[in-house]
């Protein structure tokens, strides 16, 4: 069977899924397979999750087969790349030291002026990028704040092999998970295909966040193009006919040949868009690709994270909301992006004659190297299925080196989770650093407290972890700011009539709206009897007796209503059903597989261009 009957995939997508399978079930874990999608001829989704936890991948696909396949190697190239805890997944610290080792057996300690002075490329990459006003010395320092974790050093580093000389860099942990995040991350059947997968969502980022910042228009793919591929043809067919609908097909080559296409989605019943982008150097599979991501876990007639076209959209050029795109795949994308008058010619992609990813990758490999671009790998395949990491400065930061904002931004997330991991500690000082926090940053009003520590918490917990706003409410109720806390209240009530209409029974309701006034007339500072003689006029008065007696006592409002001990799960009463105590398991089973195998980074070398 030829490369291209398979997809350019080095293996049948059933044996990847067998051979996946037999891995975990050797880790004793298991993988639970839901939530398939399949709206139109030729897309199919699904998602696999590791029981009882939140980790979770996705997979999309042209067959069920393939879709699933997708998913498992999403999952092995999240685990061996450790991204769901260097991401998203908090842990306590002996779980961190695990094995002797913090990421891998294989780090290295380094300090602010090691680092400094090193002549390592990627390091001498980002200083000489650093604006010269920069104080690089008290760059670093807030560098050392951006985890959460205590290590014994500045920093610990991870060798990555630069491709381009065959030099080992000492890349500080912090630093690759803030400024690439996810991206460059890649999974395989084979060293080269996961290679080849890794470096065009390089590509595909790179091009994406230029078209963003830089409001280019990319020009359309002529149908005429489109044609000559029947099976992408029929696929676009397939959404069109799907409702009133248009797919647009976008060369977003930028004009230098990168193998780069995008799919705009317009729902023409109510002006909503969605955008995709897709790479890989075969023409075929960068728009398949890119099509199969479109429907990925969506339903084509109510497709979710859709925006509204907005001519002068007050978010175009927000820093969030490209963050959102390029992590989320949703947001908003400039008018400009959908012009006639585009900012380059549409040229056909190159016809690459590859009957192997060897062949596409010295491809990939020589088009990144001759636009000026180094590129480091780290193998982390400890697993046994090929997994690896890739970095190409200059393309692949999500973050920059230099960017302050978001370092400090992250650095304060880190802080105020720790605080409200221990609210029998909390201070009025902490109080005002977690409420100084949410004042400044973006948050969803229906996100509750449990989604900011990246927990799953069976039990049902007290109301001020329900909501974000509600929470804020109660930090302000607890430090006697009555006024503060009616108005957070009040937001949280107007995002549930708005929003979320029929969430909460209306008895429920009734209650919340009563504990709003009663912060309300505590603000103005109301004798208790007078606040019982006004609010028994509009609410019963057993539900206004019930406020007074929960919330009468602020200095002892946590002490009432319960709380979290995050990291003393012996001691907490939400343990039973938290996702914490699976996930720490998942980590220390991948830690203890990780100790038993050292990979030597210097053997990519095998992989580098004459």
């Amino acid at each position: 069977m030829t490369l291209s009957v398979c997809k350019y995939k080095d293996e049948l997508p059933l044996r990847t899924i067998t051979k996946i399978r037999n891995i975990l079930t050797d880790l004793n874990i298991l993988a639970v397979e839901t939530g398939w999608k399949n709206s139109a001829d030729g897309f199919y989704s699904v998602t696999v999750t590791i029981r009882n936890t939140n980790l979770a991948t996705n997979g999309k696909g042209t067959t069920y087969e393939y879709a699933l396949a997708s998913a498992y190697a999403e999952l092995m190239e999240r685990l061996q790349n450790q991204a769901f805890f260097r991401l998203n997944y908090d842990l306590k610290e002996d779980a961190l030291g695990y094995q002797g080792f913090y990421y891998a057996p294989d780090e290295q300690r380094i300090g602010r002026e090691e680092f400094l002075n090193s002549n390592e490329e990627w390091s001498s990459i980002q200083i000489n990028k650093t604006p010269r006003d920069f104080d690089v010395q008290e760059l670093l320092k807030k560098w050392q704040q951006v985890s959460y974790e205590k290590v014994p050093a500045d920093f610990i580093a991870l060798p990555y092999l630069n491709i381009n000389s065959g030099h080992i860099s000492h890349i500080p942990i912090k630093m690759v998970s803030k400024m690439y995040m996810s991206n460059g991350m890649c999974a395989g059947n084979t060293t080269e295909e996961a290679l080849v997968q890794g470096l065009s969502e390089v590509l595909e980022r790179y091009v994406n966040m230029r078209i963003l910042v830089d409001e280019i228009t990319p020009p359309d793919i002529p149908v005429e193009y489109l044609k000559q591929h029947p099976i992408i043809y029929r696929m676009i067919q397939q959404i069109e006919q799907s409702g009133n609908f248009e797919v647009i097909m976008k060369d977003c080559s930028l004009g230098q040949g990168l193998p780069v296409v995008g799919v705009i989605f317009i729902n023409k019943d109510d002006q909503s868009y969605f955008v995709k982008f897709g790479s890989h150097p075969i023409f075929a599979i960068a728009a398949e690709r890119t099509l199969t991501e479109l429907l990925q876990g969506q339903e084509v007639r109510d497709m979710m994270g859709v925006k509204e076209f907005v001519y002068r959209s007050p978010v175009d050029e927000d820093h969030e909301n490209v963050l959102g795109i390029l992590v989320n795949g949703s947001g908003y994308y400039p008018s400009r992006f959908f012009a006639s008058k585009y900012s380059y010619d549409f040229t056909e992609f190159p016809s690459i004659e590859a009957n192997s990813n060897r062949q596409l990758l010295e491809y990939l490999f020589s088009l990144i190297k001759g636009n000026g671009y180094q590129i480091f790998v780290r193998d982390n395949s400890f697993l046994g299925f090929p997994s690896f990491h890739i970095i190409v400065p200059g393309m692949s930061e999500i973050e920059q080196f230099f960017d302050i904002k978001p370092i400090d931004e992250y650095s304060q997330y880190n802080k105020v989770k720790e605080y409200i991991r221990n609210l029998p500690e909390i201070t009025i000082e902490k109080t005002d650093e977690i409420i100084k926090f949410f004042g400044e940053i973006p948050y969803h009003n229906g996100s509750s407290i449990a989604n900011i520590l990246n927990l799953t918490i069976k039990k049902p917990l007290p109301w001020y972890y329900v909501r974000i706003d509600l929470f804020l409410s109660a930090l302000h109720y607890w430090k006697g700011d009555f006024a503060n806390a009616y108005y957070a209240f009040e937001r949280f009530l107007d995002f549930s009539r708005r929003m979320q209409p029929g969430v909460f029974d209306r008895g429920l309701f009734n209650f919340y709206k009563c504990v709003r006034d009663y912060f309300g007339a505590r603000a103005d500072e109301m004798e208790e009897g007078d606040i019982v003689s006004l609010l028994s006029e509009f609410y019963p008065i057993p539900m206004v007796q019930g406020v007074i007696n929960e919330f009468g006592s602020a200095d002892r409002f946590f002490n009432v209503f319960g709380y979290l001990q995050c990291w003393q799960c012996e001691k907490c009463d939400y343990s039973e059903g938290c996702s914490y105590i699976e996930h720490e398991k998942v980590y220390k089973t991948l830690k203890e597989k990780y100790a038993e195998k050292l990979i030597e980074q210097a053997t990519l070398s095998r992989l580098a261009l004459p």
